[in-house]
């Protein structure tokens, strides 16, 4: 089978399509024949060494990717609210579409999902429901999960959320859309900020749009619409301290990454998200999406041995959706 790998850190040159043999059947471990993996940007920044010191044990040659979907080997025994929102634990059979996200930082270091074929922890999967494709679950896999799981820290640290006030940057990305949606489906007001020409976009999720402009314009916008501050920051597309003036005294401030966690002041407690594979709540995910009601914005697809062409539209930006990876 196929497999994309890198030998050292680099530019997108480092990437190369070798073969390898496929993974056998082995305790505790499901194989998914992929046909869907997205490109994301933290798959771009290891690549490249910029979070060489997160995986100090990482052993060369490596392979990216943090999500899948694509097609069951072999039976896998699932949770409670996995096969479907009340089912009991049980098994989904070979040849069921799956999804996935394979937590690369962690027990999955250096053996990720460009490949043609891969072997998972069955906790870490859920079913694809019927009119879902292949790359729409990709991209909800570990972008829907971060965003979701955003808010539950955001509502862990923050309290109730039904009468709170939460602003979510970069709202047009797969991660910061999940988290409009499950903050407005917490019963928040949202305030939120995408990219250029999609306010319409963001609006769709429920939230209000706000310009936008720099880190400090946003949080002056915010401020206007309440002037006491939010109660919360979930800041997932802005490399900026300065959100941190749009929180009231006491509030929250979430990052997608820890590289973004500002200074605590005013009593503001700051904190980023830290996915973990959840085959449950991505189940109920995959079922918002396929109902409508969570958008899976798919930018490209590309074949899998074209990986450092995705990662080289990746760099220039200016993606609507992900770049996915296929076959």
């Amino acid at each position: 089978m196929q497999v994309v790998q890198l030998s050292q850190y680099g530019d997108v040159d480092v990437l190369e399509v070798v073969e390898v043999p496929v993974p056998q059947p082995a305790a505790g471990r499901v194989r998914v024949r992929v046909a869907a993996r997205a490109v994301n940007p933290a798959d771009a920044a290891t690549r490249a060494g910029g979070l060489a010191a997160m995986v100090p044990d990482l052993a060369f040659p490596a392979v990216l990717g943090w999500d899948f979907a694509g097609t069951l080997l072999d039976d896998a025994p699932v949770a409670a609210g996995v096969a479907a929102p009340d089912a009991p634990a049980g098994t989904l059979a070979a040849g069921t579409r799956v999804a996935g996200f394979v937590p690369w930082f962690g027990e999955a270091l250096g053996h990720g999902t460009y490949a043609d074929v891969v072997a998972v922890d069955p906790a870490w999967l859920a079913p694809v429901p019927d009119g879902v494709t292949d790359a729409e679950a990709a991209v909800v896999a570990m972008n829907g999960l971060t965003g979701a799981h955003a808010i539950d820290l955001v509502a862990r640290l923050s309290g109730d959320l039904e009468a709170a006030t939460v602003l979510v940057t970069g709202a047009s990305g797969a991660v910061g859309a999940a988290a409009v949606r499950e903050a407005v489906r917490r019963g928040a007001r949202v305030l939120a900020v995408g990219s250029a020409d999609d306010d319409a976009f963001v609006a769709g999720l429920g939230a209000e749009v706000l310009p936008r402009t720099d880190a400090a314009g946003i949080a002056a916008a915010a401020r206007a619409v309440v002037p006491d501050g939010v109660d919360a920051v979930f800041n997932a597309g802005l490399a900026s301290h300065e959100l941190l003036d749009a929180v009231r005294d006491g509030g929250t401030f979430v990052s997608a990454t820890g590289g973004y966690v500002p200074e605590p002041a005013r009593g503001i407690t700051v904190d980023s998200v830290f996915v973990q594979p959840d085959a449950p709540r991505l189940a109920a995910l995959l079922q918002d999406v396929a109902a409508g009601g969570l958008p899976a914005r798919v930018a490209d697809e590309l074949p899998l041995a074209d990986a450092a062409d995705a990662h080289r539209r990746l760099g220039k930006g200016g993606l609507r959706g992900k770049l996915v990876l296929v076959g």
